[in-house]
């Protein structure tokens, strides 16, 4: 549980940004294989792909009911203070819409495989029991909701993505570099906010300084009479 703190946050625990970076890591891979699906053009790297695609997606699956049974061990760094509550809302619904479509995309990539007639091959190492007989008809209904899902899934981790950097250039607090894999080091190289906005004020007192010492030091300017 997170509660209302002040701006200078906390660090996620370590387990929780590695499975973090992990998911992103495997997420980036998974997209790459589907892409390349269709773009293969010899048969064997054609199937290798999708096999590939397959694998990483249950990858993803049991990656993500890790964090979701690791979420009750972990203790979370407090919002911050000046986040609205619409912010919090927004921000802990997305994130469990994400979790949502993460344990639901590759088990419907499963049953669209087995729908279909083809057999999952684990990476390549062994192969895993058919769920569901072959049906070509729901094989095609399960392909179309599999697609919209990987939409649906670009589109929440833009939306992830462009809140994390709203957070961290325009609020300028901590929530990106709170799940950051060197958080301590980047919170130990980054002066704090208000440090910053004083040597911002400083600088800009300094310059005027130096104009109003080097007009009064000019001579003045010659008169015609």
């Amino acid at each position: 549980m997170r509660a209302a703190g002040n701006s200078k946050r906390g660090v996620f625990d370590p387990t929780t940004r590695l499975m973090h970076w992990l998911t992103a890591g495997l997420m980036l891979s998974v997209f790459v294989f589907a892409f390349s699906i269709d773009l293969a053009t010899p048969r064997s790297s054609h199937t290798a792909f999708l096999q590939l695609h397959r694998s990483v997606g249950l990858t993803i699956w049991v990656v993500t009911l890790f964090r979701l049974a690791w979420r009750h061990f972990a203790k979370y760094p407090d919002w911050p203070s000046d986040m609205s509550l619409t912010m919090r809302v927004a921000a802990m619904a997305s994130e469990y819409a994400l979790y949502a479509l993460l344990l639901a995309q590759p088990i419907l990539g499963i049953l669209q495989s087995n729908a279909h007639g083809d057999i999952v091959n684990l990476f390549f190492i062994g192969q895993l029991p058919a769920l569901i007989e072959k049906n070509r008809l729901l094989a095609h209904e399960l392909l179309s909701v599999h697609k919209a899902v990987g939409f649906s899934l670009l589109g929440l981790i833009a939306l992830h993505v462009s809140a994390a950097l709203f957070h961290h250039f325009w609020r300028r607090d901590d929530t990106l570099t709170a799940m950051l894999p060197a958080a301590a080091a980047w919170r130990t190289l980054k002066p704090p906010v208000g440090q910053t906005r004083e040597a911002e004020r400083r600088f800009g007192e300094a310059q005027f300084s130096a104009l109003f010492e080097l007009n009064l030091s000019m001579p003045p300017p010659f008169e015609y009479t």
